[in-house]
């Protein structure tokens, strides 16, 4: 089983716009734009794939058809007005319709010496998809967390260094406590359905990130998911992956994580994280003022799963 994660980059319809005082695609800049995705779609060769920047559904359906059935591809809410959504497109099927989750779960606003998370919603909402592989269901989450670009009031000066300061922690932030929805999330998940989880998605901070431990969760607990960055580096002893290129920095904001029932270290294990490729020959040179808006600025991410007969 092959899974994927895309960040697409403002994937919108010709003539619409993404954000304001930012240029509209052309109709020859979106034709590229969709021969672009789905040329990657095709050498990610991937089951399942998590979108992410998803402006307009018929977009992504237009981008990914002849590799994709039309069907098989969602972006729930991606209607042009409600902002950049996530995605999914399957060759597996599903065991229902996916659900958009934007509202925090319960219990997140508990406050401890007066601290609380003061946040409701996902900035950009979740998707839930059960996917069938073969009798099995799997709980398969698209995630797209807030950026680490600073949160300024119209009325502030971004210039003023304090302000800067003040608007990388807000962002910080709202990030975290979208990290600790997602994890509630996935642990009434794993609570009540007993499914294994793979969770997709530009997470917006590296592995090592505290907000990504979040998601993870403490590896002795029974709920915990794993990286699947993390076990094909201990498998290969090789860690020089990258998933974005930002002044220089290489980063990987592009996560796969997976649910102990695919780790190789557990013995009641149904599968197996055999290898993560990244597809990266494009951001070679990539220039920051995106000279071509076609490609991504993010690293395709490609897991392969091996399942283990059912018995062994």
């Amino acid at each position: 089983m092959r899974i994927g994660t895309f960040n697409v980059l403002n994937l919108a319809r010709p003539g619409e716009e993404c954000y304001p005082n930012e240029p509209v695609y052309t109709a020859a800049e979106y034709a590229d734009k969709c021969a672009w995705i789905g040329g990657q779609l095709r050498r990610m060769a991937a089951d399942v794939v998590g979108f992410q920047e998803v402006f307009h559904e018929d977009a992504l359906r237009e981008a990914g058809a002849g590799v994709f059935e039309p069907g098989s591809i969602v972006a729930p809410g991606a209607d042009g007005v409600s902002g950049p959504r996530v995605g999914l497109a399957t060759r597996l099927p599903l065991a229902g319709p996916p659900e958009s989750i934007t509202d925090f779960p319960p219990g997140l606003d508990v406050p401890v010496e007066g601290l609380a998370l003061p946040l409701g919603s996902f900035s950009r909402p979740i998707l839930r998809a059960r996917v069938l592989v073969g009798a099995m269901t799997v709980s398969v989450y698209v995630a797209h967390l807030k950026s680490k670009r600073p949160v300024h009031a119209d009325t502030t000066d971004p210039s003023d260094p304090r302000e800067a300061a003040l608007g990388k922690a807000r962002a910080l932030i709202r990030r975290a406590a979208e990290a600790a929805a997602l994890r509630f999330l996935i642990l009434d998940d794993l609570a009540t359905t007993a499914q294994p989880v793979i969770l997709l998605g530009d997470l917006n901070d590296g592995p090592r990130a505290v907000t990504t431990d979040i998601i993870l969760g403490d590896p002795r607990e029974p709920h915990a998911l794993y990286s699947t960055h993390d076990i094909t580096t201990r498998i290969t002893g090789q860690d020089v992956s990258y998933s974005h290129i930002y002044r220089g920095h290489y980063e990987n904001l592009d996560h796969i994580l997976v649910s102990g029932d695919f780790h190789d270290l557990n013995p009641d294990r149904i599968g197996e994280v055999t290898r993560l490729h990244h597809f990266t020959d494009h951001l070679t040179g990539l220039d920051e003022d995106r000279a071509t808006r076609a490609v991504s600025d993010h690293a395709q991410l490609v897991a392969e799963i091996r399942l283990r007969p059912p018995g062994s």
